[in-house]
């Protein structure tokens, strides 16, 4: 009985200090949990530079900055799918939005496109590597830049590059950057917690499911 009380008080006494060094620890583990999700590996002399739907305001920036700095001369924006087709023309488009960015910049002359759906729209990351891929061969490219947020960039790449696998075409992600979180304190903030939860989540889905979930 008393071995058996002593194991217990063990256990109990090591998860104790395994709990306190977390504490202690916190934000070294929670940063280099969020530099898991964060891939940023964009090279020049890429064919293109496609901008993804969900996050325009940080990502058309970051596309422009990228196409400013020569890492290609092509820059494209997908097609996302309506959302309520009612109110649609309320809302500014993604291409009508990288036009106003570029103005408002004082940068000219930007080839903008938009790359053709064959969904009518996408809605997912997978949608929007399958029609860029239909695109990419059409124009006979061999390497391009995808721009997305920081925190979707290792499921974003992982999306396009499992599309893209027998193309040969080099995949490449261009990271965008937020004035809310970043991976040092996203914790903080609803903004930085939901996003991180969220890509725990979905990241796995997109690593065993062979096309969109």
């Amino acid at each position: 009985m008393a071995g058996i009380k002593f194991r217990l008080w063990s256990y109990v006494f090591s998860a104790l200090i395994l709990l306190l060094l977390v504490w202690l620890f916190k934000a070294f583990i929670l940063t280099h949990y969020a530099n898991f999700f964060f891939i940023d590996n964009a090279s020049r002399d890429a064919d293109a530079i496609i901008i993804l739907s969900g996050g325009k305001v940080t990502r058309t920036p970051k596309g422009i900055e990228l196409w400013e700095k020569k890492f290609a001369p092509l820059i494209f924006l997908t097609d996302e799918k309506q959302r309520n087709s009612g109110y649609q023309h309320l809302k500014v488009s993604n291409l009508e939005f990288a036009k106003r960015v570029a103005q408002y910049s004082n940068i000219d002359n930007i080839p903008w496109a938009v790359i053709p759906s064959i969904s009518g729209g996408a809605t997912s990351t997978f949608d929007e590597a399958e029609d860029s891929l239909i695109f990419a061969r059409k124009q006979e490219w061999k390497h391009i830049i995808i721009v997305t947020d920081h925190f979707h960039s290792r499921r974003a790449l992982h999306a396009f590059k499992k599309v893209f696998r027998k193309s040969g075409i080099k995949v490449e992600v261009g990271t965008a950057n937020n004035d809310i979180f970043d991976a040092t304190n996203w914790w903080t903030s609803d903004r930085g917690i939901s996003s991180i939860i969220l890509e725990t989540i979905k990241y796995p889905i997109y690593v065993f499911w062979k096309t969109e979930p």
